[in-house]
């Protein structure tokens, strides 16, 4: 019987696409407030509404099914400011490395202060404005003043705010996160699927999707996403960490995904001469030429013999300009 079993599923087909959800029940109703969490020991009955500390007088009843839409919609709506705050300060963190308010998930009386408190506000109303655009309030964002500023140094204003709060400057480099890290290395390989949709697909070597597809298991994550500080899945996150360490840097030089996207790399570079294809291999991993100093390097290192493209290329993907945004 157990043969027979496993027999069978190796032979069963592919297994069709599911998701877990919940629905209302056909009969839904208020239910009363568990004393000390034991549904044997009820107390008063709570109505299905919003919480009253954030309402202007009593609460409105909900009464469509559950109560859970309409509950949605009292949390995502013009007259509740908090959202739309919390909402815009996410986005300017994800441009500035830091939000308006520091603490992502407490604005109330424990966590930071905003260091600009009108600038989040008009953010808010441009979101509620624009229908709830992010795409709107991301353009704003990125055709500031604030974000398109260098990253120079200026000896009095590092004096008076050496932590940037007040934006004075651009931040400095920030490194790329673990998804994007991951895409980048297949995409200068010229590996990287971008097809859309789809379940997700296990974190193997053969896996070229983007790593946005990838599957996230609770119990084991990726080691190379969680080298790379992403998030746990088991908690709420709302802001990464970020670490640098040695076995990040291990990770470039041993790891045989690293090594075999080099080769790749190395072996789609087109030209007639090293100097041409170092110029290519700049343009590609970095955005720009290389300097004569590194070009002179480049021909140096790879006079050393004749298969020394794949090491070339390995050596730049380890750069920290490549795993890194400035």
């Amino acid at each position: 019987m157990k043969a027979e079993l496993a027999a069978l599923k190796k032979s069963a087909p592919k297994q069709y696409p599911f998701i877990h959800a919940v629905q209302d029940s056909k009969k839904p109703g208020d239910i009363h407030v568990a004393i000390r969490g034991d549904t044997k020991a009820p107390g008063d009955i709570a109505p299905r509404r919003n919480l009253r500390i954030l309402c202007k007088g009593e609460p409105e009843r909900f009464n469509r099914g559950s109560g859970r839409l309409e509950f949605a919609e009292s949390i995502a709506t013009a007259a509740n400011p908090l959202t739309a705050r919390v909402i815009v300060n996410r986005l300017w963190s994800w441009h500035f490395g830091q939000g308006i308010v520091r603490t992502a998930s407490n604005f109330g009386q424990l966590g930071e202060r905003p260091t600009h408190p009108e600038l989040l506000d008009y953010l808010a109303s441009r979101l509620v404005e624009s229908g709830w655009s992010l795409k709107a309030v991301h353009r704003e964002i990125l055709l500031s003043e604030a974000y398109q500023r260098s990253t120079n140094a200026d000896s009095a204003n590092e004096a008076k705010d050496p932590e940037n709060r007040m934006l004075w400057r651009a931040n400095l480099r920030q490194r790329l996160d673990a998804e994007e890290l991951r895409d980048a290395l297949l995409a200068v390989a010229g590996k990287l699927d971008l097809t859309m949709y789809g379940p997700p697909v296990p974190m193997t070597s053969a896996n070229r999707r983007r790593t946005i597809y990838g599957y996230v298991g609770r119990t084991k994550p990726d080691s190379m996403l969680a080298l790379f500080d992403f998030p746990n899945p088991n908690t709420m996150s709302e802001q990464r960490t970020i670490t640098v360490g040695p076995l990040q840097r291990l990770y470039f030089l041993n790891n045989d995904f690293v090594m075999e996207q080099a080769k790749v790399f190395t072996d789609r570079l087109e030209g007639d001469s090293d100097q041409r294809r170092i110029a290519q291999a700049y343009r590609l991993l970095f955005g720009r030429a290389p300097t004569k100093q590194e070009t002179n390097l480049g021909l140096d290192f790879l006079k050393q013999s004749s298969g020394a493209w794949p090491r070339y290329g390995h050596a730049l993907l380890t750069c920290s300009e490549f795993s890194s945004v400035n």
